[in-house]
């Protein structure tokens, strides 16, 4: 073999030669990816740090110095990254609303720095938190005070509960300085119907004082023969024959659309007024379970009889009914109110559960309007208590109401222009409805009317109406449990939907228990009334209630992040 052909075919000596030429670019490309990688790790590790340190330092008080502020910073990056080759920027601080610039480094020293040529890599973080301007809200606290509301949930009441949370959420918005001192608010404590203070609007100018609602005489007939000029007249006479039966504030839902819109009553329109509530007497002897009252050989059942007016009886004034007197005609009678007889106070209706009298339904403390008194706030929410079926309706209307800048109280300021304004002189809006139940008008199937008492009157009135004027076209002609909760649903939807129309913003609690639960359609109606899936909550214990009204709280005033 010639010397070239053995020099051709001898490959050793080439492939060390090759390897010892590749073996320091492969060195330092993987020493390269390792330095990289345990930066990027790093870097990760610095920022999450410095954005918490950052939301930190934000949640100070604004009266907090630059030099606390940059040490509480040191000290809070060192606790999280050590302080081995960290460096930690002076903050950057603007005012107005105040803004906080966080800028921190951690040198590192690579592991293969000689070989790379790379002795260091120093991974930085920033972080900016924003701590807004305090902002002014308007905010109506609307809370289920109905029966079922006394049972047990968590070794309390559910409306103990109830009482911590809301308590809670009022020390938050006036200690916290994401809400301005003007902020203020409503409480409105529904069950039934909704009360306003008697005293207070016993003459107020947007409630029928004269009868002149076509809905003010549904059930006294003929009042112009016992010199009534309103349903207040009624009430003098009741409250001289006992001192429990004046006005207690309650007040009949307005007729549809109305009845789920915002505005105030006018002159031109007279059922645009706001009539009392005055649950009138059924026909009875006054008992105080049931009164049984018998016609024509019909005998019916009467839930809330108060004045003594069965067959036979020369009530007062009255002439003495014939055994032909209808149930329609012995109720409407405005007579037998002028001197009520054997007039039957009770305390407690052992068949309803709710107080016989002309205040039958009319159930919770009077509303709160907008206000930053604390002391009046929280001793209203102490005095609630649990009685009366549930009315969603009318508790969402009032709340509705006692923020609206042209409703009865006019107490709220104009609406915003959007509902999610940044614009820090924008008073914000918003709507706390919480029920543990589903909306619910009691029937009385033993009687013509149809119905307990309600604030949309019966099923039939005594002088024949209905309250269709009152609901809307697609639910007319209630008789029974299932289509009245379908009516009162739809004046519910109705009046969340006009109500974020006018960039309110809404959050729903339903108060769930397993015990007492509510139903798929009502837990639908609810997370549609919220404005977003995010501000609908189901609360299924004591704890979970108390746990909502603290992320709402949370996130009304919340902080934030600017990048």
């Amino acid at each position: 073999m010639t010397l070239h052909r053995r020099f051709v075919r001898s490959r050793g000596g080439n492939v060390a030669i090759l390897f010892a030429f590749l073996s320091v670019p492969m060195l330092m490309l993987s020493g390269a990816a390792v330095d990289y990688g345990f930066a990027t790790r790093l870097e990760t590790k610095l920022q999450a740090a410095t954005d918490g340190t950052a939301i930190l330092l934000c949640q100070t008080p604004l009266t907090t110095t630059t030099p606390d502020l940059n040490t509480m910073a040191q000290t809070t990056m060192v606790g999280a990254m050590g302080v081995t080759n960290l460096v930690v920027d002076p903050l950057v601080i603007t005012s107005n609303p105040r803004q906080i610039t966080l800028t921190a480094h951690k040198l590192s020293t690579t592991f293969f720095g000689k070989l790379t040529g790379t002795t260091s890599i120093n991974p930085g973080a920033k972080s900016q938190c924003a701590t807004p301007l305090p902002k002014t809200f308007e905010i109506a606290l609307v809370l289920d005070n109905t029966g079922s509301m006394a049972e047990s949930s968590g070794g309390q009441t559910k409306l103990q509960a109830v009482q911590t949370a809301a308590t809670n959420f009022v020390n938050y918005v006036y200690t916290s300085a994401a809400f301005s001192s003007a902020t203020k608010i409503s409480i409105v404590p529904f069950a039934a119907a909704v009360a306003v203070n008697p005293s207070t609007y016993r003459y107020a100018t947007w409630i029928d004082q004269n009868g002149q609602s076509s809905y003010h005489w549904t059930n006294v007939l003929s009042p112009g023969g016992s010199n009534f000029t309103s349903r207040f007249d009624i009430f003098a006479k009741l409250q001289a024959a006992y001192s429990g039966w004046g006005w207690a504030g309650c007040l009949e839902t307005l007729p549809y659309p109305l009845n789920v819109q915002d505005g105030a009553p006018t002159s031109g329109t007279k059922d645009s007024y706001y009539v009392p509530m005055l649950a009138p007497d059924e026909p009875g002897d006054s008992s105080k379970t049931y009164a049984g009252y018998t016609v024509n050989n019909n005998t019916y059942y009467s839930f809330n009889s108060y004045i003594d007016d069965d067959n036979g009886t020369n009530n007062g004034t009255c002439a003495m009914m014939s055994s032909s007197t209808s149930f329609n005609s012995a109720e409407g009678r405005a007579c037998k109110y002028v001197s009520p007889h054997n007039a039957a106070p009770t305390s407690l209706n052992t068949s309803t559960g709710i107080p016989n009298g002309p205040n039958f339904g009319c159930t919770t403390q009077p509303l709160q309007r907008l206000t930053n008194d604390t002391t009046g706030l929280k001793t209203l929410i102490s005095n609630m208590a649990p009685l009366g079926s549930t009315n969603i309706h009318e508790g969402f209307m009032w709340g509705w109401r006692t923020l609206s800048p042209k409703s009865v109280f006019a107490d709220g300021s104009a609406y915003a222009s959007t509902a999610n304004s940044s614009n820090a002189t924008t008073i914000n809006k918003i709507i706390i409805l919480m029920t543990d139940g589903t909306n619910s008008w009691a029937t009385n199937p033993y009687s013509p009317n149809g119905s307990m008492y309600f604030a949309a009157g019966y099923f039939q009135n005594a002088n024949g109406t209905t309250p269709n004027p009152r609901l809307p076209s697609t639910n007319q002609n209630v008789s029974d449990t299932a289509s009245s909760r379908n009516a009162l649903d739809a004046l519910t939807a109705q009046a969340c939907t006009n109500a974020k129309a006018v960039n309110i913003s809404i959050y729903t609690i339903g108060f769930s228990i397993p015990s007492d639960p509510i139903d798929a359609a009502g837990q639908t109606l609810l997370k549609n009334c919220a404005s977003s899936s995010n501000q609908y909550f189901l609360a299924n214990t004591s704890d979970d209630l108390i746990g909502a009204f603290q992320q709402i709280q949370a996130s009304i005033g919340a902080l934030r992040l600017t990048q």
